[in-house]
């Protein structure tokens, strides 16, 4: 019950405070929109995966560059993401690319190297937040979920 009453005000929360995830460029004939998912889901082997981005903003405060990037640059011997803008995401869309897709940069990827990024990314802030003492999901149970299987039942009178 508790989990449907937070749910339900997450949506109000998130419904009411769109205008500050969807920004418009009124210059244009065209209005561009930066549409942010309430929740985005992935369907993966391990079972289905669910990345509440209205939680993400609005109760941990980050940003599109959070984890979206740019480009990657080298500073001190280590590659680093430089954080995707609202500026650069708009010059995307205005070339037709979806800024927040990986393959609009770096083409098609496989199922490994999706993998692989994804956990990068979620795991390593997770795992951050949780040494801070903070209750986030770091078990692959607590992200993934797989359908339950529906049971047969036996049919009265056999």
């Amino acid at each position: 019950m508790r989990k449907i009453v937070l749910v339900l005000a997450g949506l109000l929360l998130a419904t009411g405070s769109m205008n500050a995830l969807a920004e418009k460029e009124t210059n244009s004939d065209v209005t561009k929109e930066l549409v942010v998912p309430l929740v985005k889901e992935y369907k993966v082997k391990m079972g289905k995966a669910s990345f509440p981005h209205a939680k993400h903003f609005m109760d941990a405060g980050y940003s599109c560059g959070t984890c979206h990037h740019e480009k990657k640059v080298k500073v001190n011997g280590k590659m680093q993401a430089i954080p995707l803008t609202t500026e650069k995401a708009k010059a995307m869309m205005a070339e037709g690319k979806n800024p927040f897709q990986c393959k609009s940069c770096h083409g098609d990827l496989n199922r490994k190297q999706y993998k692989k990024l994804f956990h990068k990314n979620c795991l390593s802030c997770h795992k951050a937040l949780k040494r801070e003492g903070k209750a986030v999901p770091t078990k692959c149970k607590e992200c993934h979920v797989k359908p339950k299987k529906k049971r047969k039942t036996m049919l009265e009178g056999c």
